[in-house]
């Protein structure tokens, strides 16, 4: 594993993220999402959906996830990071960035049912994932590529926020979020 910054590591590639990507886009059912930002309901730029155990109920700016059942190919990449990482992972949030004008605004992840670590698995057009030291800090640029893993530990979201940016000529983009949720 290659760290970054505190709390937060590239793990090793996937095998053989093509096949992994193919099965998903088959398999994953993906919605539109809104969300309350402070100042009323707005649209993500992106589509996302909700997976896991039963029982692993998620709740981030004022959207309450019920899981939908682990699909095949979700649960063999979750059985994968179990075992490379030495986790029980009981979650996952997927994103569809459709193009590079999809993004993600600065955030931490650091809802208080989150438990363990967070798993980002990135497959399709590499993204430029940023991090910045609070809300202040001067960001660092890391290209997510295809198939790559990075891994952010819980105390790693109370320091660090992170974001991904436009990019116009990206192309379509996955990423898969695994997590514990506690129940």
């Amino acid at each position: 594993m290659q760290t970054i910054a505190p709390g937060i590591t590239f793990a090793l590639p996937l095998d053989d993220p093509d096949t992994t990507l193919a099965a998903l886009e088959r398999e994953l059912e993906l919605s539109d999402e809104e969300v309350d930002l402070g100042g009323g309901r707005v649209r993500m730029p992106r589509r996302t959906g909700w997976y896991g155990d039963p029982g692993a109920i998620y709740t981030y700016t004022g959207v309450t996830n019920e899981p939908k059942p682990w699909t095949p190919a979700l649960a063999a990449l979750r059985a994968r990071l179990d075992a490379l990482l030495g986790t029980r992972l009981n979650s996952c949030l997927v994103g569809w960035y459709a193009d590079g004008e999809s993004n993600v605004d600065w955030h931490a992840d650091d809802e208080p049912e989150l438990r363990d670590r967070i798993v980002s698995v990135s497959l399709g057009a590499t993204r430029t994932f940023q991090l910045r030291d609070g809300r202040e800090g001067t960001p660092i640029d890391v290209p997510l590529v295809h198939g790559s893993v990075l891994v952010m530990s819980v105390e790693s979201q109370r320091r660090w926020q992170h974001a991904i940016p436009r990019e116009p000529a990206a192309g379509p983009r996955m990423n898969l979020t695994f997590r514990t949720i506690a129940r």
